[in-house]
């Protein structure tokens, strides 16, 4: 077993992040719905929308990444797999600059640091090899890199990635969707937490 892992609201949770800067600049309500995709819907409503968002995103995943929190259930999933010597790797589709700050912050820096902050590679914390965290330009680029690295299972919170005609077929995909609304059947299986992850990756191993 070889579990992969994305990084953007699959293990790590900007919503707060992105609902509290929205609304304090007037873009949102703050009865919009706590989701990225509800956030971005209403933001790009507004006058030069789109600008907005992106503009949003950059600030999001570069300098306000350190107030983003691990998404619930993410540590104990951490936490078994090391235990049982589940082998892991996080494959990201992350650009190096966000396209509204080309000058900006390096994102797969900031992505890295954030990581280190929560003890993803030390001894005493997740114990995670900072050698098998990938960062993938394209979403081809990222599948392409799921295949070689010869993962069994990968978990991500887009359908997109899953249904891609690069994403190997060999490989379980898990769709972490923990929003209410429906997703058609894919060939994945889709799952709204954690802990249902947690269970489905381990329960055979730790038979």
């Amino acid at each position: 077993m070889y579990i992969g892992l994305d990084f953007d609201n699959t293990i790590i949770g900007y919503n707060h992040i992105f609902h509290a800067l929205a609304e304090e600049r007037g873009w949102i309500s703050a009865s919009t719905n706590l989701n990225k995709r509800d956030i971005r819907d209403t933001i790009r409503l507004v006058p030069d929308g789109e600008t907005k968002w992106t503009t949003l995103q950059a600030e999001v995943y570069g300098p306000q990444i350190t107030k983003a929190t691990l998404m619930p259930g993410v540590a104990d999933f951490l936490r078994t797999a090391r235990q049982q010597n589940i082998p892991l790797a996080i494959i990201s589709h992350k650009s190096r600059y966000a396209a509204a700050a080309p000058n900006g912050p390096d994102l797969r820096e900031a992505a890295l640091d954030w990581m280190k902050q929560q003890n993803f590679f030390t001894a005493d914390g997740f114990g995670l090899n900072p050698a098998k965290v990938y960062f993938a330009d394209t979403r081809t680029e990222k599948c392409q890199r799921i295949a070689a690295l010869g993962c069994t299972h990968f978990v991500d919170d887009l359908e997109e990635v899953l249904r891609d005609p690069a994403f190997p077929n060999t490989v379980k995909g898990i769709l972490y969707h923990p929003a209410a609304d429906v997703i058609a059947p894919g060939p994945f299986a889709i799952m709204h937490d954690w802990e249902s992850i947690t269970h489905a990756c381990f329960k055979q191993s730790a038979a």
